[in-house]
């Protein structure tokens, strides 16, 4: 039985929102990552289910969001392959848990720093400093260092459902956040001891993502059904992907003119469908980095999709629709 879903808010899918990607403006470093609350998924699969992820026997980080916070996030952990589990408190219906590990140079604590994690702007300014305190930026690229982090993905809670995710973390300091420097849930840190086996053992998967810079890749079981996602950034930026479900008649092209470089045209031409209404969002993933490998679960209804990234891209700034990193895609 399909949930009810929300129509489409195109702020959701903008880097400083969707009146400066409208008009065709330079997104502002306001926004990072694109804030992973916005898919109603039509059904999510539910942990423990025929393709479920909690009979693999993986060492699991089972996190409570809340309105204040991660609950659950352990102080230490060894390296490894890891099963995130993340539901949310009873006043908590969407939220992301994410992770990420600093650059070299950077603690995680300066880091958060940078990034004015759980310092959010002002409700009233849209293009405030990432960095709390500081001025409102001007439009441009983001810093360097966001490049250099390790995004190493996480888990997606949707409201009804609990989000899960297999992810990796190497050794080192960990933070647990929103996967959004606008969000003002305080994020956690955390240590990861030991060494990365080479021989992890792989999920099963039946679909797969790979991105690369700037496209994506999607193959595999393209059925109606509940599905294993395997998502690879071979990229050499972050990338993370959004799924919509649109009109049987949608196309690459007109998903350009909506959201890549086609948009904000002169004379742009008309759509032949609302994206307001006809758009579905179905699945997000937390942002990953270059050689990171996630698998998250995935229900697809029979019809056509769009996937998207929306990662600024680096020494611009735009999003990386605007490079042309969409596809569309049919389930049988």
């Amino acid at each position: 039985m399909e949930r009810e879903s929300r129509t489409l808010d195109r702020r959701r899918f903008s880097i400083a929102g969707a009146a400066a990607l409208a008009a065709g403006l330079a997104p502002t470093p306001a926004r990072i990552v694109l804030a992973h609350d916005q898919a109603t998924p039509a059904a999510t699969p539910e942990p423990g289910s025929a393709i479920g992820f909690d009979d693999l026997g993986l060492p699991r980080i089972d996190i409570t969001i809340t309105v204040d916070g991660f609950e659950g996030v352990p102080a230490d952990i060894e390296a490894g392959r890891y099963l995130v589990t993340a539901t949310g408190s009873a006043d908590v219906e969407e939220a992301t848990a994410a992770f990420i590990r600093p650059p070299a140079g950077l603690s995680a604590d300066e880091l958060i720093g940078a990034l004015g994690i759980g310092n959010p702007p002002p409700a009233d300014s849209a293009a405030a400093s990432p960095v709390a305190g500081g001025p409102p930026p001007e439009a441009g690229p983001l810093p360097t260092f966001v490049y250099q982090m390790t995004f190493a993905g996480g888990a997606v809670l949707y409201p009804g459902s609990t989000g899960q995710a297999i992810l990796d973390l190497e050794p080192g300091e960990w933070i647990v956040w929103s996967d959004d420097p606008a969000s003002a849930r305080p994020p956690v840190i955390f240590n990861v001891t030991g060494e990365l086996s080479p021989d992890l053992t792989e999920p099963p998967s039946d679909i797969n993502v790979r991105f690369i810079d700037f496209a994506i890749e999607i193959n595999g079981a393209l059925t109606a059904g509940d599905h294993i996602m395997r998502i690879d950034n071979q990229g050499a930026q972050p990338h993370f992907v959004d799924v919509l479900k649109g009109p049987e008649t949608m196309t690459n092209e007109q998903i350009g003119m909506l959201f890549g470089s086609d948009m904000g045209g002169a004379t742009p031409m008309p759509l032949p469908f609302n994206p307001d209404t006809d758009l579905r969002p179905v699945l997000s993933t937390a942002t990953q980095s270059i050689g990171t490998l996630t698998w998250v679960h995935a229900h697809l209804d029979a019809g056509t999709y769009a996937a998207l990234c929306f990662f600024p891209t680096a020494g611009t700034g735009a999003p990386h629709t605007m490079m042309g990193m969409h596809t569309v895609f049919t389930v049988s």
